[in-house]
C-alpha cells in the first residue's frame, strides 16, 4: 500500500490490543464500562474474543499507521 501522505510504500503489519479496537468520534472517559455501540462507532478489529487484531500499514517517513478494517486478520 502507498502512503496517502508521501506516496512511499508502507510496511504491512498488525495492530493488536487486549480489547476490541473500535473507532468513535466521542472519547470514552471510563473504559471499564461495558462496550455500548453508539451510532458513530464501528469495530476495526477481528478475533475480538481471543486476540483483537487489525491489519495495518506503517510509513516510517510520515510516522503514520493506516488500518485496513475491511481486510480481516487470519
Amino acid at each position: 500500500m502507498k502512503c496517502p501522505c508521501c506516496g512511499k510504500e508502507m510496511v504491512k503489519g498488525v495492530v493488536q490490543s487486549v480489547r476490541k479496537i473500535f473507532f468513535t468520534t466521542k472519547e470514552h472517559k471510563n473504559w471499564f464500562l461495558p462496550d455500548i455501540a453508539l451510532e458513530d462507532e464501528f469495530t476495526l478489529s477481528s478475533h475480538n474474543w481471543i486476540r483483537p487484531t487489525c491489519i495495518a500499514y506503517h510509513c516510517a517517513e510520515c510516522e503514520k499507521v493506516v488500518i485496513d478494517y475491511r481486510e480481516k486478520a487470519e
